[in-house]
């Protein structure tokens, strides 16, 4: 099924909005193109009938979630006021009642998914089968976890370089240093494919906890090195890939019940066009 597009999604295209033309009625509640963008009418004919279908099964899903408890929650309203706040600031002028009941209808579809998500249950034979039936995809390369940071130029890359050789606090002093010329310092955990390739090479033969001697020229400009991890390629075990295996799943069963959920109710509803 295909992904079902939210206000946020459609607004983000541009942001003059159409004047309320009405595409669908169902179950009484007109749909407009007060939802959509001017980039609708550049689409196909087909495109545009996919797009409304999309937006009746919005509208069914919705429809329904708005009936629940959520939606008198303190969470639901503080969502409700951020999301609204946020797109009427972005494109400075006010939304209309369709548009913000578009807006309710995807905090409701998130609520309903995190409950879910909360009471999804899976079997520790259902986990074991998927970690046993795809070997290759618990696989990693050899990586690196680093602080990095970029400068233009060689001279400040040194200069820093030589700064933080001197640091009793690498750890911390790395940071402050990051932040100092608006960057955040720690870049997390890379495989070679995921980074230029020079700095990875230099980096991965280093002990972990080491300042690289040297600044690295890349594309970006001449980075600062801290290597603070490194692992050599290998296989997660069951263990360490259990909980994302079940994190996936649950969130599988979660889209599946939503799906079932709103194909339940397009097939109920009563659909003008």
């Amino acid at each position: 099924m295909k992904k079902i597009i939210t206000l946020m999604a459609l607004l983000a295209l541009t942001s003059s909005l159409l004047l309320g033309k009405t595409l669908a009625t169902v179950n009484g509640h007109k749909i407009t193109d007060s939802l959509l963008s001017t980039d609708y009418e550049k689409l196909t004919q087909e495109q545009k009938n996919n797009l409304v279908e999309q937006l009746i099964k919005e509208e069914v899903i919705y429809a329904d979630l708005l009936k629940s408890a959520e939606v008198k929650s303190a969470e639901f309203k503080q969502a409700f006021t951020q999301q609204k706040n946020l797109i009427e600031q972005q494109y400075g002028k006010k939304l209309n009642s369709e548009q913000l009941r578009s807006i309710k209808g995807s905090i409701a579809v998130s609520l309903y998914q995190q409950k879910e998500f909360k009471k999804a249950k899976v079997k520790d034979q259902e986990i074991r089968e998927i970690y046993n039936n795809n070997p290759d995809a618990f696989k990693y390369a050899n990586s690196i976890e680093i602080a990095n940071i970029i400068v233009p130029d060689k001279a400040t890359a040194k200069s820093i370089l030589n700064k933080l050789r001197k640091s009793k606090n690498l750890d911390k002093d790395f940071i402050q240093e990051a932040h100092a010329h608006n960057q955040n310092g720690y870049m997390g955990w890379f495989n070679r494919d995921k980074m230029p390739k020079n700095l990875f090479d230099k980096a991965y033969k280093y002990k972990k906890k080491r300042l690289l001697n040297a600044p690295v020229k890349t594309k970006h400009g001449y980075n600062v090195v801290y290597l603070l991890d490194k692992k050599s390629a290998g296989k997660l075990s069951y263990k360490e890939a259990k909980p994302g295996i079940e994190q996936k799943v649950k969130q599988q069963k979660v889209m599946q019940k939503l799906r079932d959920k709103m194909e339940k109710l397009y097939g109920e509803a009563e659909i003008i066009l």
